[in-house]
Formats: structure tokens, sequence, C-alpha cells
């Protein structure tokens, strides 16, 4: 099962949204992993929302036929921090919330949505959600993000 080409929506342009840092690469592959996860970063000009087409293929797998609620995690997970760092807050995940609304069957290419609800001070407050392809959250995601200190930042840019 091959992933298919990520499709932007009508006013979406490509995205890179950790611009800050020396990361070439992450957890999901933003590539052609053809048998796990494909994701592809989007945005709107003038938006601080982050689009995200992921799909999800056999090596994704939970309940027979389905997309694992971990995968589902990962991608929401990444977008939420995937948006701040494309806003210019350079953070690392605090806590997490996760609900299921549906089962996601796999090989099927979802649209996320992930934008900053809140800051306040270096806490900034992500929502998420995933749809599939008849517009149907099947997944959200809820996240407190920590803005990094300098110092600590620098060291992590110095890592290889």
């Amino acid at each position: 099962m091959a992933a298919p080409n990520a499709v932007p929506e009508p006013g979406w342009v490509p995205a890179q949204p950790f611009p800050n840092s020396n990361v070439r690469e992450t957890f999901l592959r933003p590539a052609d992993d053809d048998e796990r996860v494909r994701i592809a970063y989007f945005r709107k000009p003038d938006s601080g929302t982050l689009y995200v087409r992921a799909w999800f293929g056999p090596r994704a797998l939970g309940p027979p036929g389905h997309v694992h609620g971990g995968a589902m995690a990962a991608v929401l997970d990444e977008a939420m921090g995937a948006a701040c760092w494309m806003n210019g807050h350079s953070v690392v995940a605090a806590q997490i919330a996760i609900t299921f609304a549906g089962m996601l069957p796999i090989g099927t290419d979802t649209t996320v949505e992930a934008w900053i609800d809140n800051i306040d001070g270096r806490k900034i407050h992500l929502r998420a959600h995933m749809k599939n392809p008849s517009g149907q959250i099947v997944s959200e995601g809820q996240g407190l993000f920590v803005v990094l200190k300098d110092e600590m930042l620098k060291s992590l840019n110095g890592l290889r």
C-alpha cells in the first residue's frame, strides 16, 4: 500500500514548522514512509494554524484494519508542537490529552488542524483535531507546551 501524495487544500502553502532549530527529521517522518505514517505540513498565509495531511499505512495497525490510537496521538502531539515552533515558540510538551471519537481505517488520508489556544508566560496551550475524509473528527488533542529557556535551547541546538 503506497502513501498517496499529500494534496493541500486551496489556499494552503507548504510549511516548515521547525525553522528555529537544527531539526532535519522528526519522530514522524514528513517524507515517504509507505509502511507507517506519512505527514506533510501546510499553512495559510497570515494564519497561525498549522494544517497537516497525515496518512496511516499498514504498520500503524491497532485494532484489526484500523489505525493504532498511539499513532493518531503521535500525529496530534507532533502537530501541536509544530504549530508552536512555526509561530516562533521553541517548546517541549509538558502535558497532552487525546480524545478518540472514532476508529480510523488503515490507509486513510486525514486532515489535522493545530492552533495556539492561549499563551500564559512560558506556558502555551494548544488544541488540535484530526478529521477523516468525510470531515468527521476522529480524534482531538489538548496540550500544554512550555517555552524552552535560551540556555536549554542553545544546548539542544548544539546536539547533532
